[in-house]
């Protein structure tokens, strides 16, 4: 009977066709095993693309560069066909040409990717560039892919064919069950029945889109438009990109989305319609409310945009919404959700840096990591400069703004407008091995010392901010004479190195070189000012050293290498450091106190701030030291503010770190006093002597003699004073008290020669023995026409009038500087803490000293076994035993027996680093400034 006759087994044949054709429809549909590996080697390639590359290979895909490299797209598209192959292959399914076609297709698709991104790679012309995880991962997880995917395509299941129609076997009787439904079933394989794919549109596209946005994070998703993309050609190589992942503040919010697209992808139903909706909704408003909203930009259009990455997300996140809100509003609460995220929980614009503020206390200004700024945007600013106040500055005449100075190059640096803890580059300096000191902006000008290098050029400068680079490296000329600069900068005034600067509280730049020092008021900087016109001295050793001045006429300057000097209005100059013995802890008097200072500063109240190797301190104007509270170890630099602020530069374990102390001119005189100064220390009733000298600047000395580094104060032929140049082979000289200079040779035997030199005429004497090989530093002495130099561990030359040589040996480690030579024929020495006097015949007398905190020389009524040998030692112009320990000049008379000459207020200079007698004057050292002191009367 005909199937039509039978409409109960019809509907039943009709159901289990319907059941066999679905089973068979979701067997061909899975992927299999090619599918499940060429998914993996996507995710793969995707991981490649986004690990950047080393610093070192310069080979960055989708990172911040100024050469983007080539290929990138090709780079990043590799994953997206791949994951659309095996995609639009499962929607292939039903037809097994079509799936052969779509397979063949895709194999050359993902070659093709392939070879463009490989070709892009290669014309970058970095070699360096084949060791980037970016390219390898790139070319070798692609070249897997095209060969899995050939395979895949080549061994395709071929279609089952209709056989032949035979007419001769056809039977008259019905078919049963079993043979109709499996000729249906065969029957339907040769035609594609797109039915089914309508109803499974939704998964398929939503899968599609959430696969798209979780690669679409390696996209830049920030760009920030630079001054080189603003140049004269708008090229985009000057676009500093920045990857979703590499945005600090947004990495949880990217987090949640790729989790809610991997939740799309591997839900079904309900479930998978709420994820795509709760997806798209967390993209849009994440975007919307954050990441498309970023700080404004400078005037000449450098700030951040939101690059392709935001963009394309939010189109996909807005498909997503759509796809899922189509049919079933039920999943309203996903999308009020996914928004309540999107609005709450990304910061893709984190907060501005924000210290704890306590007056007086200080804190970090900056929040530099290793001497690194991390701007709120992701911004690195390095700190260009040794001296980390030198790469900060603000406006000239106190008005809002900061900017930075962040070293780009070995010999470049860029300048970052700072705020609102964002940092934007303006113009990039070419500064060679020096970088620049900045001191502030004026007029939308940057003002900067450049050089100042020993011995090499400086110039201050004016540069515009609008500028997109800038040469100041003052390494050519003009055919004027003038050092070239780029066009645009203005150059202030020029000088030869050394040259250093500091900021002062009286909006004044102090200026020191080699022998002066200049103070320039900041409403002076301009074009034609005159160096001459700003040069100060406000008392010995200021010339070529630092200086800092209040608004109420306070001045500080340095005098010598340790010695420090205040001078108030109204006031004499009073000392503050290089006049305390040895191991003096931190007391109320700075004089009494052993510190050394690295940096020091007058704020707008006349305090004076010292930092360096003693703990942060402050002297108030009544004369009190007090030590800062909160702990400020190891300041390098210090800067006064007009506002009453004051700045701490240091380097807490290498790294580069600015300190505010606000209101800390107010709050100087509430911190508390440090104790009394212990006895031996104490510097506040200096003892007066049986001498009172008269004290004068020399204004000049010349320089003569041949080549040489090291210079001798002397007397000419005509009995002038002179600065004579010793010799480089020198080993070691010294003066002989009455205007000449004795230095000694090493011949090539090893044997030593001195060379007398009196008022231009030499004579020479040798020493026959050889000196000993191990012999590593030589010291001489001298005293009229005797000489003793140091020539090996524990042995002397002792040089006589008669041009005789004797080696004596005596037992004891003598310090540098520790050798005197006196007129009678006996040698001082400072050997451990005893200065010891030493006959002809190398017997030894104890003088003084023994103890290695023991108290000054300059004492009265102490043992001698108490006091120090710490001071400089000499033969005086009566030709005794003379010492000076930064304060008084005593001299020693016999053991234990110390007369005390002069002191500070009988004309001794304070803190001198050297002192020369010559005849009956004596030449202190101070800073640049020579101060020859004589016998009054």
């Amino acid at each position: 009977m005909p199937l039509r006759d039978l409409p109960t087994e019809s509907k039943a044949a009709a159901a289990l066709l319907r059941t066999d054709l679905i089973t068979h429809r979701r067997t061909i549909r899975r992927s299999g095993r090619h599918g499940a590996v060429l998914a993996c080697l996507a995710a793969g390639t995707a991981f490649a693309v986004l690990v950047p590359g080393p610093a070192g290979t310069g080979c960055y895909l989708w990172r911040a560069t100024t050469q983007p490299v080539s290929g990138r797209g090709a780079a990043l598209a590799l994953p997206v066909v791949i994951v659309l192959l095996v995609l639009v292959d499962r929607l292939s399914a039903d037809g097994f040409r079509l799936r052969r076609q779509v397979r063949s297709v895709g194999t050359a698709a993902i070659g093709v990717v392939t070879v463009a991104a490989w070709t892009g790679y290669a014309a970058q012309g970095r070699p360096s560039c084949a060791t980037s995880p970016a390219v390898i991962g790139t070319i070798v997880l692609g070249t897997l892919a095209t060969t899995v995917a050939a395979h895949w395509a080549t061994r395709s299941t071929a279609p089952w064919t209709v056989p032949d129609d035979e007419s001769g076997a056809v039977s008259v009787e019905p078919l049963n069950q079993s043979e109709l439904r499996a000729v249906f079933v065969q029957l339907v394989t040769q035609v594609d029945a797109w039915t089914p794919f309508r109803f499974r549109l939704f998964p398929f596209m939503s899968g599609i889109l959430a696969v798209l946005l979780v690669l679409s994070t390696v996209l830049p998703w920030r760009e920030l438009l630079d001054p080189v993309a603003l140049g004269p050609t708008a090229s985009e190589a000057g676009l500093a990109r920045s990857q979703l992942w590499e945005i600090p503040s947004a990495r949880l919010w990217a987090v949640i989305v790729c989790g809610l697209a991997v939740a799309t992808l591997v839900s079904s139903g309900l479930v998978r319609r709420a994820a795509a909706v709760a997806t798209g909704s967390v993209v849009v408003a994440g975007l919307a409310s954050q990441l498309l909203w970023l700080p404004a930009g400078l005037a000449s259009g450098v700030g951040y945009r939101p690059a392709i990455g935001a963009w394309t997300a939010l189109g996909l996140g807005l498909l997503l919404c759509a796809a899922g809100l189509a049919r079933r509003l039920v999943v309203a609460g996903a999308a009020v959700v996914g928004v309540l995220l999107g609005v709450l929980v990304p910061s893709a614009v984190g907060a501005p840096y924000q210290p704890s503020v306590v007056a007086g206390v200080p804190h970090r200004l900056l929040d530099l990591q290793g001497g690194q700024l991390v701007d709120r945007l992701g911004m690195r600013v390095a700190i260009g400069t040794s001296d980390p106040l030198d790469s900060l500055a603000g406006p000239l005449d106190g008005s809002p703004g900061q900017w930075l100075l962040g070293r780009t190059g070995s010999e470049s640096s860029t300048v970052f407008a700072y705020n609102d803890g964002v940092a934007l580059p303006q113009v990039t300096l070419n500064h060679g091995a020096t970088p620049p000191a900045l001191w502030g902006v004026t007029d939308n000008h940057m003002v900067l010392l450049a050089g100042g290098a020993l011995g090499q050029p400086w110039a201050i400068l004016s540069v515009p901010l609008d500028l997109v680079s800038a040469d100041i490296s003052l390494t050519h000329k003009n055919q004027d004479g003038s050092y070239y600069v780029t066009p645009g900068v203005d150059i202030l005034a020029t000088g030869i190195g050394p040259a250093l600067s500091h900021r002062n509280a009286d909006r004044s730049i102090v200026v020191w070189g080699a022998t002066t020092t200049w103070q320039i008021p900041a409403n002076q900087l301009r074009e034609g000012m005159r160096l001459t016109d700003f040069v100060i001295d406000p008392g010995p050793g200021a010339p070529g050293n630092a200086v800092s001045s209040g608004p109420d006429g306070t001045t500080a300057w340095r005098t010598s290498e340790t010695g420090l000097a205040m001078l108030r209005p109204g006031g004499v100059p009073q000392q503050l450091t290089g006049v305390a013995p040895a191991g003096c802890v931190l007391s109320s008097d700075a004089a009494s106190s052993s510190m050394t200072v690295d940096a020091f500063a007058v704020d707008v109240r006349g305090n004076l701030w010292l930092g360096g190797g003693a703990p942060t301190s402050v002297i108030t104007p009544d004369g009190v030291l007090r030590k800062l509270p909160g702990g400020a170890e190891g300041v390098d630099s210090i800067e006064a503010r007009p506002d009453g602020s004051v700045l701490l530069g240091t380097s807490p374990g290498g790294g580069d770190q600015v300190l505010q102390i606000p209101d800390a001119a107010s709050a100087a005189a509430s911190y508390p006093a440090a104790p009394a100064p212990e006895p031996r220390c104490d510097r506040r009733k200096p003892v007066d002597g049986t001498t009172t000298f008269r004290a004068t600047v020399v204004s000049s000395v010349p320089v003569v003699g041949a080549a040489g580094v090291s210079t001798q104060l002397a007397l000419d032929a005509a009995g002038r004073l002179v600065r004579v140049r010793v010799p480089v082979a020198a080993r070691a000289f010294g003066p002989d008290g009455q205007g000449g200079v004795w230095w000694t040779v090493v011949g090539h035997r090893s044997t030593e020669s001195a060379v007398h030199l009196v008022r231009g005429q030499a004579t020479v004497v040798r020493d026959l023995q050889p000196v000993p090989a191990n012999q590593k530093g030589e010291f001489a002495a001298a005293a009229e026409d005797r000489l003793v130099t140091a020539v090996g561990p524990d042995l002397y030359n002792f040089y006589g009038p008669d041009g005789g040589v004797r080696r004596v040996q005596v037992k004891g480690e003598l310090r540098p500087g520790g050798l005197v030579q006196l007129a009678s024929g006996q040698v001082a020495m400072v050997l451990g803490e005893q200065l010891v006097l030493v006959a002809g015949d190398g017997r030894t007398t104890v003088l003084l000293g023994g103890s290695t905190s023991g108290w000054p020389i300059s004492a009265t009524g102490v043992p001698a076994s108490q006091r120090t040998a710490d001071g400089s030692w000499f033969a005086g112009p009566d030709g005794k035993l003379w010492g000076y320990d930064g304060s008084h000049l005593v001299r020693v008379d016999a053991p234990g027996r110390v007369a005390v000459i002069a002191g500070p207020r009988q004309g001794v200079p304070q803190a001198a680093e050297q002192v020369t007698v010559i005849g009956q004057a004596l030449y202190f050292q101070l800073g640049n400034d020579l101060i020859r002191l004589e016998a009054a009367g």
